[in-house]
């Protein structure tokens, strides 16, 4: 038990008043083992390493919890020996009357040696401690945050700033937990106050840094960065957001320029590698291009992202076999890393197992089903037969858990089948970007040729590449994960032909197709960040039940460019309410088979209501390409 001094002790360091809790410290011995343990952990908290280290060394202690955590402290701090440290701290934490500052330590030694796994269950199985005991919350927020579970690290430090309002490691929680959360005004607000308690520092800098960045202020990023007061010792992630501002601003030397002096890091960070290619591309120099990737050949080799944006480019070039070598390349690594198991919802909607379930049975009437194929389509059978209503969701035991998921994660098939020819129907395309000038919004009837349109809707049915999904009922099958046939890569490319007003020389960012559940609505009202937006459609007009709806409602008032991602891609509520502020126009676009509606991305646009019959076939497919960066996708 700590005596009344070091009570009060602990009372003031608890509530952040740590210059008050060493003042009372410093001329009183400690009668206790607990009483040196809170000097320890008072010394600490106040960056007085060294003295903290030497009561450890000095103390003469009795209790075995006590001399087993101080010992690990001294090895972890003062020896660097880590691993000798978790010894010790094990042996502690083994301890009953183990008080929870000792816990905290034990915690901080374990993520030290890299086991948040094993930290990060110690926090689960623990009741909540105490709100007062703010040393061992911050420690139990920030292994959260390690673990990625940002409510509880959010929740833990919450209650840190409840006693303790200046908590600068809470607070660093707390804007990152918020960041996360792309409550990005209130993660600056966090950001700030930090930086009031430990101004300038680098980790302070980089998370203000990153939030202005993503609010668009990238002025106040670059003043972030120029306000550091550590400025020999940046890491490389504040060169990264360093060239994201300049970017943001079309400052292309300057932002080349820090992103150059980010790659000095070992290994050079991929970020900015990635970042260094799309400028490399967008300036156009060949040989510079050429001489970059030659350089970081190694690296981006098996970067997906780096050669998603090779792939582009040499599709920007009329390249569309090569780009579409790259993009199955993509493909290729995402099944991989089993990117598709991290976008399954788990427990799975009914609506998921129904696409996959229907789609398989597809190909096995065709033919086209593997061995696996035919054992997924078994195992998802029961589920099927079970599915009754979209609100169903479906999550066994294991081993069923483990098959269902890999009945739905593998792609059973996708192929990758030749296209030449003409891809676009016969149009009058200087007529049609005469009316996109005037008007921004145009909509192409027989839009594809006969044969561009069956072979996309063939791909489209059969592919098993439609892992995205979303809660409005919809699968999504995005270019790089597989949505890249070589007749929509060769129709993006005589797009451009056939629109150079238009499309310009603008790059293909991203292409998409979305399949939607007929029970359920379509995609929320939203804006893309792109220029162009090519939205077109190819399931049969038999198909749609209405043929007065089933199309797209788009309102002739553009997203401010102020505006974040989330705002303008994931905020219908704010969207309405600035499209009633503004007394905003709709325009209806019917739903045809083999319809384009071409469009400013920054208008806002949305699904209009769906009838379509049942069955797989009728599924409505929307197929979009997206032209020409505008604003941020973050």
């Amino acid at each position: 038990m700590l005596s009344t001094v070091y009570s009060e002790i602990n009372r003031l360091r608890s509530s952040g008043q740590t210059a008050a809790a060493l003042e009372l410290l410093k001329p009183q011995p400690p009668l206790s083992d607990e009483d040196a343990f809170e000097a320890v952990v008072c010394l600490f908290v106040a960056g007085e390493i060294d003295n903290a280290v030497f009561v450890c060394q000095s103390r003469a202690w009795t209790l075995p919890w006590a001399r087993d955590s101080s010992a690990a402290l001294v090895k972890l701090l003062a020896e660097g020996r880590a691993q000798d440290a978790l010894g010790l701290g094990r042996r502690a934490i083994a301890d009953p009357a183990i008080c929870p500052d000792g816990e905290a330590f034990f915690l901080m030694i374990l993520q030290t040696n890299g086991h948040i796994d094993e930290a990060y269950a110690h926090v689960c199985r623990q009741p909540l401690p105490p709100v007062g005991e703010s040393f061992l919350l911050v420690v139990m927020a920030e292994v959260s945050a390690a673990a990625g579970d940002w409510m509880r690290a959010y929740q833990l430090a919450c209650a840190v700033l409840a006693t303790d309002g200046a908590n600068y490691r809470a607070l660093m929680v707390l804007s990152n937990a918020n960041f996360t959360f792309k409550n990005y005004h209130e993660s600056l607000g966090n950001a700030l106050c930090a930086n009031q308690i430990n101004k300038g520092s680098p980790p302070t800098t980089l998370q203000i840094m990153r939030c202005q960045n993503m609010l668009g202020d990238h002025y106040a990023a670059i003043a972030a960065f120029d306000a550091m007061t550590a400025a020999d010792l940046v890491p490389h992630e504040l060169h990264i957001e360093l060239g994201l501002a300049y970017a943001g601003l079309d400052c292309a030397a300057q932002a080349m320029a820090a992103y150059q002096r980010a790659l000095a890091a070992t290994p050079p960070p991929l970020a900015a590698i990635r970042a260094l290619l799309k400028l490399y591309i967008d300036g156009g120099d060949a040989g510079a291009l050429a001489a970059f990737c030659a350089q970081h050949a190694a690296a981006m080799a098996t970067d997906i992202d780096c050669i998603l944006l090779r792939g582009l480019e040499q599709l920007r070039r009329g390249q569309v076999d090569d780009a579409a070598r790259r993009l199955r390349q993509c493909l290729d690594l995402n099944v991989q890393h089993r990117d598709a198991y991290g976008h399954l919802p788990w427990p799975v909607p009914e609506p998921r197992i129904r696409h996959d379930y229907e789609q398989l049975e597809l190909l096995q009437r065709r033919g086209k089903l593997d061995t696996g194929g035919r054992q997924a389509l078994q195992v998802l059978k029961p589920y099927y037969a079970q599915s009754r209503d979209t609100t169903q969701t479906f999550a066994p035991e294991e081993p069923a858990a483990g098959a269902l998921r890999q009945a739905l994660c593998d792609v059973h098939y996708c192929p990758d089948t030749p296209f030449a020819g003409a891809a676009l129907g016969n149009n009058d395309y200087a007529a049609l970007e005469e009316r996109y000038a005037a008007e921004k919004l145009v909509v192409i009837d027989q839009f594809l040729s006969a044969d561009a349109l069956a072979e996309l809707r063939r791909f489209s049915e059969e592919a098993t590449v439609w892992k995205m999904y979303n809660p409005g009922g919809y699968a999504g099958a995005l270019l790089v994960k597989g949505f890249a046939p070589r007749v929509l890569l060769a129709i993006a490319d005589q797009l451009r032909q056939k629109m150079p007003r238009v499309i310009q020389d603008f790059a293909l960012l991203q292409a998409w197709g979305f399949k939607y559940d007929q029970r359920m609505r379509g995609i929320t009202m939203h804006a893309d960040f792109a220029r162009v937006n090519v939205n077109f459609w190819v399931t049969p007009d038999a198909s749609c039940a209405d043929p007065a709806t089933g199309g797209m409602v788009i309102y002739n008032h553009p997203v401010p460019k102020s505006w974040t991602f989330a705002d303008y891609n994931s905020n219908p509520e704010k969207l309405q309410a600035y499209l009633k502020v503004h007394d905003a126009r709709a325009q209806r676009v019917p739903y045809r088979e083999n319809r384009c509606v071409m469009f400013d991305s920054s208008l806002i646009h949305v699904t209009d209501e769906l009838h379509f019959k049942p069955g797989y076939e009728n599924r409505r497919i929307n197929i979009t390409l997206l032209f020409g960066r505008a604003r941020s996708t973050e």
